[in-house]
């Protein structure tokens, strides 16, 4: 399969963007949030096969010592291919020579991170003002 990554966003690929959140069950990203999130992201990655939106990823980064990494995403079609790995693996390579990468994993996801070299932190910690998200990611 030959994918094609593209670094940033093409206005044109929302509506994928959105199908793909959609069906992977993250419903509450719509157009203007979508456009939003990704034009304040310093960086991202969008996967295409044939044209087609079939993963992406963004992040902020400050450029020197920190970035975090969100909404890595496949299509549902497409998963299990490598698609995300590459996608990851990209990703770091564009965020350059940093003291560290941030990344919050989708419960269930944990083992996917973690062949990438991603670690658990000793001291992570987050303020969640969604209850469902929460009860899901703090202890």
């Amino acid at each position: 399969m030959n994918i094609n990554y593209e670094y940033g966003l093409d206005i044109k690929d929302v509506d994928e963007l959105i199908q793909i959140y959609h069906d992977n069950g993250w419903t509450g990203h719509d157009q203007e949030k979508v456009i939003t999130i990704f034009n304040t992201a310093t960086h991202v990655i969008i996967a295409k096969y044939q044209g087609k939106v079939v993963g992406f990823a963004r992040a902020m980064s400050d450029g020197v010592f920190n970035a975090a990494i969100y909404d890595v995403m496949v299509n549902i079609a497409h998963q299990k291919q490598g698609i995300g790995q590459e996608i990851i693996r990209k990703m770091l390579t564009y965020l350059g020579e940093l003291y560290c990468v941030h990344l919050i994993a989708t419960t269930g996801y944990e083992s996917f991170y973690r062949q990438l070299g991603f670690k658990k932190l000793k001291t992570g910690m987050a303020i969640y003002t969604n209850e469902k998200l929460k009860d899901e990611y703090t202890d």
